[in-house]
């Protein structure tokens, strides 16, 4: 799914999840991780790439399945699982949980609306497992 329908979603799923609760600080972590866990492609990006600032060229470098090797390090289910078991487990406030929630809202429409992605893929220790090669990310070429 790309950013500006990650963004777009989120924000409607954040208000209304800040309107439920009265929280616009829970709306805003809800709304934070939903979008921003994209961040982690631009070390990716740039690790391949070099570091530059251009655009067209890093959103085309993923369309094109250019990436050998893919870490993503925030799209995997392990690390929002984790952090709401921690937060359950230490009473930790709302904005933790509405965090943790928007960050496998993003990963539910990335793993729903990315068709050609392997199931198993956002699943960190499965990429680990794979050398994290791009190959083994696609469900046509490996996985």
């Amino acid at each position: 799914m790309v950013l500006s329908h990650h963004a777009t979603l989120s924000a409607c799923a954040a208000a209304a999840l800040g309107f439920a609760t009265g929280s616009a600080l829970d709306a805003a972590a809800f709304w934070t991780a939903a979008t921003l866990v994209d961040c982690d492609h631009i070390v990716d990006y740039w690790r391949d790439a070099g570091f530059n600032l251009d655009a067209p060229r890093f959103f085309s470098w993923f369309r094109l399945r250019e990436p050998r090797y893919l870490l993503l390090a925030l799209h995997a289910w392990e690390w929002p699982t984790a952090l709401l078991a921690l937060a359950w487990g230490a009473g930790a406030p709302e904005w933790v949980w509405a965090f943790g929630i928007g960050w496998l809202y993003h990963l539910s429409l990335d793993q729903r609306h990315n068709p050609h992605q392997a199931s198993r893929c956002y699943f960190f220790a499965f990429r680990w497992s794979r050398g994290f090669r791009a190959r083994d990310f696609y469900s046509d070429q490996g996985a």
